[in-house]
């Protein structure tokens, strides 16, 4: 398997998250997904009626980094309801999600472009944390490994803290 980070095009595609200019969670409220399931029928999440943290997962279907996530969402962290979020049937091949959600029986998969652009994901794998019932984002993430959805649940939990993983604090100079 071939490092994602060797990968130009998948370098290109990260860019530095829109969110709040301090290096804290966005602002705006999550929004629910609404798309299809990769059996062509349709598909909403409902954020607000969630009673876990939700951990939105995006991923595509063609990416060396994103492997790992389809792998270990079949055991996913406790505490969380993860739901994995690729493009629409018009950008991925819903035979090729399909594929890859096959050992993720209880893990939702909704193909919806809108949902990318809702939450502003321009890489993947890209990680978001929703507080459950009040569509709060809690944090999110670039997902170069396992240890950066570790990451993303320990900084959401403590201290009631919404920055993002990896983002500097006070006296941190942000390098990992």
């Amino acid at each position: 398997m071939t490092n994602p980070l060797s990968d130009p095009e998948f370098v290109a595609g990260l860019r530095p998250v829109p969110s709040g200019l301090d290096g804290s969670a966005p602002s705006w409220p999550a929004a629910d997904l609404v798309g299809m399931c990769p059996d062509a029928s349709p598909v909403s999440v409902d954020l607000a009626a969630a009673t876990r943290p939700v951990l939105l997962v995006f991923l595509t279907t063609d990416c060396d980094g994103c492997d790992h996530f389809w792998t270990r969402l079949a055991d996913p962290p406790p505490g969380v309801d993860p739901v994995v979020v690729t493009k629409g049937p018009d950008a991925v091949a819903p035979s090729d999600v399909a594929a890859l959600a096959v050992d993720l029986p209880h893990v939702p998969v909704v193909m919806s472009d809108a949902a990318w652009s809702d939450y502003r994901v321009t890489g993947y794998p890209f990680l978001v944390l929703v507080e459950p019932g009040t569509r709060r984002i809690l944090g999110e993430s670039v997902g170069f490994g396992w240890s950066d959805v570790d990451a993303l649940l320990a900084t959401s939990a403590t201290d009631g803290r919404r920055d993002r993983p990896g983002s500097p604090g006070p006296g941190d100079t942000g390098n990992r």
